[in-house]
């Protein structure tokens, strides 16, 4: 087990990090197949069903959170808001996916965005959810900051590149065996404490207010 100091890091018996390394590793592959897949003339929904494919496709035992498929304008909505209007992709076009599936009894979960074309902007604003991310971490392991200090840390970094970080329902949670909500189901801008390797998930949604939509990376600590 891990986590024996703080019970909201603490994980089941057949907790493995050997396992959950690789549930992450095989989860990032899916990720990666399911977004080749996505083609213009798709909306919202079309992509859900084939992320959702690919995913039962890749062996997974279990979805453990419903996955999250927002093209265009709608990756500007908060995580849990189902969009009201489906968008159609266009050729030049932006979207992000978030799966959580299980393999060997832990949960992966990963995220990123993509874009179509080639619209600088696009590609500018992913690499930047995925510098902010790389900062954040880097962050964590030179000075050990806590949860929100880290989201604080993350706000600043996303300012410098002229972003907005969106923290409703992306700020990081815990990750391990499934199901890890037994013991905590909190988020990471919440935990007071270092968060330990390996046991949490930093999430990083940025949105730019003049393009009208966002791009999001996450990966586990």
């Amino acid at each position: 087990m891990t986590g024996l100091l703080d019970p909201r890091e603490a994980n089941h018996a057949h907790f493995s990090l050997e396992l959950q390394e690789a549930a992450q590793a095989r989860a990032w592959e899916t990720l990666a197949r399911a977004a080749a897949m996505i083609e213009p003339g798709m909306n919202d929904l079309d992509g859900k069903a084939i992320v959702d494919q690919a995913i039962l496709d890749s062996g997974a035992e279990r979805l453990w959170h419903a996955s999250q498929v927002r093209f265009g304008p709608n990756t500007l909505l908060p995580f849990g808001q189902a969009p009201a209007t489906p968008h159609v992709l266009e050729a030049d076009d932006i979207f992000f996916l978030d799966i959580g599936p299980c393999y060997d009894g832990h949960e992966g979960d990963v995220g990123s965005a993509f874009t179509l074309g080639q619209v600088p902007a696009f590609h500018s604003l992913i690499e930047d959810s995925k510098a902010v991310f790389a900062a954040v971490k880097a962050h964590w392991a030179e000075t050990g900051a806590n949860g929100l200090e880290l989201y604080d840390f993350a706000k600043t970094e996303a300012a410098k590149r002229g972003r907005t970080l969106a923290l409703e329902g992306a700020s990081g949670h815990r990750i391990g065996a499934f199901p890890h909500r037994v013991h905590h189901s909190g988020k990471l801008k919440a935990f007071g404490k270092t968060p330990s390797p390996a046991c949490w998930i930093l999430e990083i949604h940025l949105i730019d207010p003049t393009l009208k939509v966002g791009a999001f990376y996450e990966d586990m600590l």
